[in-house]
This record gives structure tokens, sequence and C-alpha cells, in this order.
């Protein structure tokens, strides 16, 4: 199934809130976190669970939003399309389920997202801190890619 079969889908069941452009040939499509689980899995069951991978997963704090956004970057194969689902999470409250279960490769994203911005994955059960940052900044429960973390 193209790509474009599958974002059409999603738009219709409107599981993507709002889409465009980041810059030329990569679109991002804004979804509300509770979905995310649901998007991969339709994903999954569209387009083979083989046919597309998680690249990069970037969280991006900001805090006069009181906001932490996650981009999930999604490539699709054999065309090596990749497309950007962008998600916003509660900076006071930074929770979203994992999708470790269902890609196996979110691992290290969402390892290195919760030690460094302290983003919890619910039910990753590899998430701890000192995964990147250093043990002084652990035991002070500094989160160093927060813009306040004074790091």
């Amino acid at each position: 199934m193209p790509v474009e079969e599958i974002v059409k889908k999603l738009l219709d069941e409107k599981l993507v809130v709002e889409a465009g452009v980041i810059k030329p040939n990569r679109r991002v499509y804004e979804f509300k976190p509770g979905d995310l689980r649901r998007i991969i899995e339709f994903i999954h069951s569209s387009y083979g669970v083989e046919s597309f991978y998680l690249s990069t997963l970037v969280g991006t704090d900001f805090p006069d939003k009181n906001l932490i956004r996650l981009d999930y970057y999604l490539v699709f194969l054999p065309e090596e399309e990749t497309i950007v689902l962008r998600t916003f999470i509660p900076r006071d409250k930074p929770e979203i389920d994992s999708i470790l279960d269902l890609i196996p490769g979110a691992l290290n994203g969402e390892c290195e997202t919760y030690d460094l911005l302290g983003v919890v994955f619910r039910g990753n059960p590899a998430l701890k801190r000192g995964f990147f940052v250093p043990e002084d900044l652990v035991e002070k429960n500094i989160y160093p890619l927060r813009k306040d973390s004074g790091v």
C-alpha cells in the first residue's frame, strides 16, 4: 500500500489532527498522544511489519508552552520515504505509551528521551536514568535537555 493511502486513511479515521511540511518532501502529521499505538498498529496491518522502521525519535522541550514535542521519524520501504508523526505531551506530566513491543527499534529513542527529557514511556521495562546522562545529573534529578535544567 502506498504511503499516501495510509496517510489518507489516518486522516479519514481522525487519527491525524493536522498535516504539514517541515522541509521539502518531509511531511509531518500531528496526532493526539493517546492515539500513538493505534496509529502504529494501523500502519503494521496496512503496510506490513517489515515495510517500515522508526529511524529516529526526537524530543524537544517547550517550557514557555509547558509542552514536550515528540517526533517519530518513520521510513517506509522500498520507497525510502520518511514521514514524521508528531505529538505534544504536557511537560509537567510527560507520559506516553511505549511502542517498544510494536517496534523493537524504539528502545534507544525511548530510553534516550526518558533520560534526557524525563518522558516516561509507559510499558517500557528498560527505562532507567543513567542510560546517557552522567551519574551526578541523575542524583540531582536533572534532565539536561530541558531548557531550564541549567546544564
